[in-house]
């Protein structure tokens, strides 16, 4: 049985939130002034740079996005498993 530990590449989490928003015409500015989050932490989920996922951000995003949070990020597995 292979273990976790020994296993390298465990796949990543992707963000596809600016595909959502340039789908409904919304600016990251917008989802600011929406959200009273800092333009800094909106554009790292945009871009797809965030290092650790905040369920409070995410919650706004799908709530001013009117999404499911599977529209907004998914697991990729890992190519070579």
């Amino acid at each position: 049985m292979d273990s976790i530990i020994m296993y390298k590449d465990y796949g990543e989490i992707e963000f596809n939130i600016k595909s959502v928003m340039d789908k409904k015409h919304i600016t990251i500015n917008q989802v600011v002034k929406k959200t009273g989050l800092h333009h800094q932490v909106i554009r790292r989920y945009y871009e797809g740079t965030v290092v650790r996922y905040d369920k409070d951000v995410l919650s706004k995003l799908c709530f001013v996005l009117d999404c499911e949070l599977n529209q907004i990020m998914y697991y990729k597995k890992p190519e070579n498993r």
